[in-house]
């Protein structure tokens, strides 16, 4: 199973180029899609869920059109968008069951028993009857998750899935999703560089619309090793770097200025070598700096 996403392109009524003819192969596993804010990932992922059409390309999962054949994608599609609503009345349970009625679920012990493990799994067992009025951001949050897991999906698209949890709610829902990776094709949608570097084993960088480098992360940081400087100051600016070194990131640690560069050698006094990271990959392909295999 893969989903194989050929030329994809988006332009929004105001003149907006959302998606730049984007070209992707994701395989069953975790596929980490890195971006910032405004750069296509949301538009990729509501298009992919059948929420908005394309205007020009393919995608196919599997034998499915997901372009076309919009029914078949969303009996085996499970979808947790950046923002989405909630009726305050309801209690996850009862929500939960209804939604498993929509998804073909007929019998009631069969709904019973796949609510109680959704609820299990996003730590809401224990407040099934409470409405979701009183929940917090995370709780909801835990609830979108509990949703979309709904099914077994096939396909699995979380958009920025960890905000508003606490850390040991992002630790359980982050190994949850890599148990899913295992069977599901699963596309991580995000800006936090380190849920990436810890569960996929393909990404993708998008900005601006445009896909700018996909692969497997590990090689990517490989590519970069001997080449990562930092320098930890008390001085406010950094000091002048030779020609062919960049500042990939500039940021306080304790209340003095970290710097990561790079740079084929040591750039200067009080630089040392550092281990890279998909964060310095990520700053390298953001900024268009000179290619990993040309420094």
């Amino acid at each position: 199973m893969q989903l194989q996403i050929s030329n994809l392109s988006k332009t929004y009524s105001n003149g907006v180029r959302a998606l730049n003819e984007v070209s992707l192969c994701i395989p069953t596993g975790m596929f980490g899609l890195l971006g910032p804010n405004g750069a296509g990932k949301s538009s990729l992922m509501r298009t992919l869920a059948t929420l908005q059409e394309a205007d020009s390309g393919t995608a196919y999962l599997g034998d499915i059109d997901v372009l076309r054949d919009k029914q078949s994608l969303r009996q085996t599609l499970g979808y947790l968008p950046q923002d989405f609503g909630t009726y305050p009345d309801a209690t996850p349970a009862r929500l939960l069951e209804h939604f498993a009625i929509l998804k073909g679920v007929e019998t009631r012990n069969a709904r019973k028993s796949i609510v109680n493990d959704l609820l299990d799994k996003t730590n809401l067992l224990n407040v099934q009857k409470r409405k979701l009025g009183g929940f917090s951001g995370g709780m909801l949050q835990r609830f979108g998750i509990a949703v979309a897991l709904l099914g077994n999906p096939r396909l699995l698209i979380v958009d920025e899935p960890t905000a508003g949890l606490d850390p040991a709610e992002r630790v359980k829902f982050l190994n949850l999703l890599s148990e899913l990776g295992e069977t599901s094709v699963v596309i991580l949608s995000t800006h936090i560089v380190e849920d990436v570097a810890a569960l996929c084993t393909r990404m993708a960088v998008i900005d601006k619309g445009s896909i700018r480098i996909e692969g497997d992360p590990l090689v990517f940081t490989k590519n970069l090793a001997g080449k990562i400087w930092q320098c930890v100051s008390e001085v406010d600016g950094p000091e002048p770097l030779p020609e062919g070194s960049v500042i990939l990131s500039q940021k306080l640690l304790a209340g003095r200025t970290m710097l990561r560069v790079l740079c084929a050698k040591c750039p200067g006094s009080g630089y040392k070598s550092s281990e890279p990271s998909l964060e310095d990959v990520y700053f390298q392909t953001l900024h268009q700096y000179p290619s990993l295999d040309s420094i």
